[in-house]
């Protein structure tokens, strides 16, 4: 008995210690439709608390939304982008690096695959009506494009790495419109549709029939939420996923209100569901722990805890009260000591405080310097709602970047906040703002506690640097002959060795790109920089062959 009771714990123990080296990700694809408002979208992304969202139907919202979250982002088409919680330390034409905070990479694609002829309307109205037929069409509709995606993935991506394809395929499943679903009516035939087949060929996973094998009970339609007659539903929206201890533990849907999601909204406006998988992913290289196995610095924020009676370092905006003692008088108890940040029964409350960062102007300006928030919020009521919001300013104070964590309500605990960053270069100031908002009642119970505003030099983004400043492609010197000045004011000038026909993005350190153009059959071009902030970029020019140049640029 002795020896299966230390069994036991040691069972425990190492099922605990299992579960604790693992990267939980959530991600999400979202066809937002063109007239959606970003607000909208903001929406939903808050609502799923998703950490990367690929994008369809884009066209421009992507960086509206991704700097209203405070994430990054980057387009790869008009249509497709990507928006991440964390950093994106490379990009090809049809994805993105992105480095998880223990350094675990992540390769994610995205993709927005043509959209007429659609098979199952033209099935529906008996244009086709064989198997092969089908495959045929779907073929020559999307069938380069998907030859172009599995190419990318295959040269990119290392093997073993964990890999998400996200996007409107607009075209159905292979293992969706199967004999069976046949039979009971639930598709009109059998259809081995070739992008999920070919996409499947690669090791990819198809995460919505990972969580739900029985295509019968859980069909899963994207398409669509809005209800009309003669219409032909179905799932064209797809999360997929490969990698070594990469597995999936859920998958849902969003749609409007009264729909068949799994969680509905207010003001869901796109004709697609969203749909999120969550996954737990093996650990990075840089070690467990909360941070990573990464050692911070010390609290940079001054009364990052309310214990102190005069709370002098933070700048009341609106308000009656700075803090209040927790676990009587109805208020919850403190995260940490006795007192927690109250702002008043007001119906608003907030203040800020500024930290100054010109000590590490150095590693900003290079970018490689990381900032890590870390906060808790609750409410009293669960209608009250909590935020924190981080700016980073320049010496202007001119906002740079923004982290948000949105309006918060849990009743029953404290819900962690956590986000790091790389400060844009320029930075000079960080300022943590305070916020609660009443809904109900006359108290203004959004509370907020245990604060903390910490700093590393991340060795993840320095890597991306090097990245940045060496061509890492062997095939660059075939595409230009010069790129100057670099430092550059105003105009970027290239000459290419011979003509070009391709796309050309210039990238902040951020992974946002600050412009596009595409370049038809030049043999040299002039790219304004004009309304481009100082600081590092990355010129990039992608030819129609999927050839790579990349070089890191100066803007004066």
């Amino acid at each position: 008995m002795k020896k299966n009771y230390l069994l036991s714990i040691v069972i425990v123990l190492s099922l605990f210690n299992f579960l604790n080296a693992q990267n939980s990700l959530k991600v999400m694809s979202f066809n937002k439709l063109y007239t959606t408002s970003n607000s909208s979208v903001l929406n939903v992304i808050r609502a799923s608390g998703a950490d990367v969202i690929g994008l369809q139907e884009s066209y421009g919202a992507s960086r509206s939304v991704a700097n209203s979250l405070g994430f990054y982002h980057y387009a790869m088409s008009s249509s497709a982008a990507v928006i991440s919680r964390y950093p994106i330390t490379d990009t090809n034409s049809s994805g993105v690096e992105i480095t998880l905070p223990d350094g675990l990479e992540v390769y994610v694609f995205n993709v927005h695959l043509t959209s007429y002829p659609y098979e199952p309307y033209q099935i529906r109205d008996r244009n086709i009506r064989t198997e092969s037929q089908a495959i045929n069409s779907a073929n020559r509709t999307r069938g380069a494009e998907v030859t172009r995606l599995i190419n990318n993935i295959q040269n990119w991506a290392p093997s073993n790495a964990p890999v998400f394809v996200l996007g409107d395929f607009n075209e159905p499943s292979h293992l969706d419109w199967t004999s069976r679903a046949a039979n009971v009516r639930l598709h009109a035939i059998k259809v081995a549709w070739p992008a999920s087949t070919r996409v499947t060929n690669i090791g990819m996973k198809d995460s919505w029939r990972a969580v739900y094998p029985n295509e019968i009970t859980n069909p899963g339609d994207t398409w669509t939420p809005v209800r009309s007659s003669n219409e032909v539903y179905d799932r064209i929206d797809f999360v997929y996923h490969r990698g070594n201890n990469v597995n999936v533990t859920n998958a849902v849907r969003f749609g409007p209100r009264n729909d068949e999601a799994e969680f509905t909204l207010n003001g869901f406006t796109s004709d697609h569901r969203a749909v999120m998988a969550t996954y737990n992913l093996p650990e990075g290289n840089s070690g467990g722990g909360d941070n990573g196995g990464v050692d911070y610095g010390s609290n940079l924020l001054k009364q990052s805890s309310a214990e102190e009676s005069n709370l002098n370092n933070w700048i009341q905006v609106a308000g009656n009260s700075k803090r209040v003692r927790g676990g009587q008088g109805g208020y919850p108890s403190a995260k940490e000591g006795n007192y927690l940040f109250y702002l008043g029964n007001t119906s608003t409350g907030e203040m800020y405080q500024d930290v100054d960062v010109t000590n590490y102007s150095a590693t900003i300006d290079a970018g490689t310097q990381s900032f890590l928030l870390n906060g808790f919020i609750r409410s009293y009521s669960g209608r009250d709602e909590g935020r924190i919001k981080v700016e980073f300013r320049n010496s202007n104070n001119v906002v740079l970047a923004t982290f948000d964590s949105g309006w918060k309500s849990n009743q029953n605990t404290w819900e962690a906040i956590k986000d790091e960053r790389l400060a844009p270069v320029g930075t000079r100031k960080v300022r943590v703002s305070l916020l609660s908002q009443r809904n109900s009642g006359r108290s203004n119970d959004g509370y907020i506690d245990a604060l903390s505003l910490s700093t590393k030099t991340n060795t993840v983004s320095n890597r991306s640097v090097n990245r940045i400043n060496t061509s890492d492609d062997t095939s660059n010197t075939k595409l230009i002959t010069k790129a100057w000045p670099n430092p550059a004011k105003d105009y970027i000038h290239i000459n290419f060795r011979e003509r070009f026909t391709g796309k050309l993005t210039i990238v902040n350190m951020l992974g946002a790109i600050e412009k596009t153009e595409e370049i038809h059959n030049s043999t040299n071009t002039e790219v304004s920089i004009l309304g481009i902030s100082n600081g590092i970029y990355m010129l990039e020019l992608v030819s129609e062959e999927g050839v790579k140049y990349r070089q890191k640029m100066i803007v004066e």
